[in-house]
């Protein structure tokens, strides 16, 4: 017994409980990730990014150029496995857990803090689904999270160094998400107001000229292009963003981000900015105050509010845990009750569970169309493609030799190309390409071109008829877990004659 007392003492004081904390919930984090990586295909969206990977660019029309950065890395691997191209999930996923922890711990939070903190983030069904998925989303807010610790330690150690870190990860978040500037504009309001003397400092400006060095590259392709990234929100705006409804959008960031880690996220939110015992941490927390304010106003989706509320999160946990450390076992029942209703909804934002047991659970029904939508489609991903790939397999075995030398594959959306080149090595499939969105690698070739093309519900013969004399219809696979009408099913067509060359058919179905 003294033995085990000795060595329990010996780990502790070498080991604070904090950190013991964060390391727990670093394995915890990753076991939920792994085991999700293991229920799932690939996302729809995640097929142009790591298709972005392999034509690596200064700059893109729909994103900046990080996530390709980080494509091309995973790619050298050339495996189209799940886990390994997602292995820069994994690693920021754990990050994101570690410097959450250290932010709480810097704020004056001790191992409660951290906990709750932790189990907050874990328990997020919407956070862990949008850290899972291989979108810029996952690594913006890894660089939120990184410039928010920066601007904490420097107000509390007034280090210049953190102010110098604070615009490398802004730099690096700004390359992989624009959205980053909305952080960097709140943390100039809030300077302006609580810290005008950070202006007089020589770390600042040394940290904004490497700002801009390291987003001058992309800057330069931004302004040559006549900045497209003006052209993607107009559109983003005009087919989405106006459309929203902004109190459906907060009861999404509320339910997604779980309903019971309001209360901390919130506390730090509109109540830390004002209390004057935090005011040491005013440039942060107002400066997040801010950020969310500008979100609102932009019209932003319920996620792009994550990385802010991963922010506000470790002020809250700090809040309750001083208000009410005398009474700690009502933190503890808050948090039991939390990773309940937690454990609960995650598999909304994370495939947990497999697809069958998933659909059990929450009593998911069939519509009037026989279908049983889901909202993300890594769940079923794997199966959907197998099918689809294996009518385009045989469609391009069915060719002449002469005809297959000359075959394309064509995906009206960029998923559908971007899922061929990554899955279809397998089934010996050539290359396909798409004019949708930013995927805009075309292969040059003549009018006698053979295109196998893919298509949605919505896309019927007379569609392609306008590009090609010949149009057959092959095979419809039907999406039984489809959201959307225009997903129902997916349309296979052999496409021959071509009535254009490939430079004018990309000018007329771009898209």
């Amino acid at each position: 017994m003294k033995i085990k007392k000795l060595i329990s003492n010996m780990f502790f004081k070498r080991y604070k409980p904090e950190y013991i904390v964060i390391a727990f919930f670093v394995i915890i984090k990753l076991m939920l990730q792994i085991m999700a990586l293991s229920n799932s295909g690939f996302f729809s969206d995640e097929f142009l990014h790591i298709e972005a990977g392999k034509h690596l660019a200064i700059g893109y029309a729909d994103f900046p150029p990080m996530i390709a950065i980080l494509a091309a890395i995973q790619n050298l691997f050339q495996s189209d496995s799940v886990f390994i191209n997602h292995l820069f999930n994994l690693i920021a996923s754990a990050m994101i857990i570690v410097f959450c922890g250290l932010t709480t711990i810097r704020l004056g939070g001790k191992w409660l803090a951290v906990l709750t903190t932790l189990l907050c983030i874990l328990f997020a069904p919407g956070m862990e689904g949008t850290q899972l998925l291989f979108l810029p989303t996952a690594f913006e807010q890894l660089f939120w999270v990184l410039c928010i610790y920066c601007i904490i330690n420097y107000t509390q150690f007034t280090d210049s160094k953190y102010l110098i870190l604070f615009f490398i990860f802004g730099a690096l978040g700004f390359l992989t998400k624009y959205s980053i500037a909305f952080l960097f504009v709140g943390v100039i309001i809030s300077a302006v107001i609580y810290q005008r003397d950070i202006f007089s400092k020589k770390s600042l400006w040394v940290g904004l000229l490497i700002f801009f060095i390291l987003i001058a590259v992309n800057l330069y392709w931004q302004i040559i292009n006549q900045f497209p990234v003006i052209h993607h929100f107009s559109q983003l705006y005009d087919r989405q963003l106006n459309q929203l409804s902004m109190g459906k959008e907060l009861k999404k960031l509320v339910l997604f981000s779980n309903p019971l880690t309001t209360v901390f996220w919130l506390t730090g939110l509109l109540i830390i900015p004002f209390s004057s015992k935090y005011k040491q941490y005013r440039i942060i927390s107002f400066a997040l105050l801010c950020s969310f304010i500008l979100l609102f106003i932009a019209k932003g989706k319920f996620y792009y509010f994550f990385p802010v509320v991963l922010g506000l999160i470790p002020l809250g946990a700090v809040f309750y845990e001083q208000l009410l450390h005398n009474r700690k076992w009502i933190i503890f029942s808050y948090l039991i009750v939390l990773g309940l209703v937690g454990t609960y909804l995650l598999p909304q934002g994370i495939p947990i569970i497999k697809l069958d047991r998933y659909i059990k659970l929450y009593n998911l029904k069939s519509n009037k169309d026989g279908k049983i939508p889901m909202d993300f489609d890594n769940y079923y991903s794997t199966e959907i493609w197998n099918q689809i790939l294996g009518v385009v397999k045989k469609t391009y075995t069915d060719l002449s030799l002469e005809e297959k030398r000359k075959c394309f594959i064509l995906g009206r959306h960029y998923s559908m190309a971007g899922a061929v080149n990554l899955l279809g090595e397998k089934y010996g499939l050539p290359q396909a390409f798409s004019l949708h969105s930013s995927f805009e690698w075309m292969p040059e070739f003549d009018k006698d071109a053979v295109i196998i093309a893919i298509g949605e519900s919505n896309w019927l013969k007379q569609h392609w008829e306008e590009y090609f004399n010949d149009v057959r219809e092959i095979a419809i696979v039907e999406n039984k877990y489809a959201n959307k009408v225009n997903k129902y099913n997916y349309r296979i067509f052999l496409c021959k004659k071509l009535k254009y060359s490939s430079t004018e058919l990309k000018k007329l179905i771009k898209g």
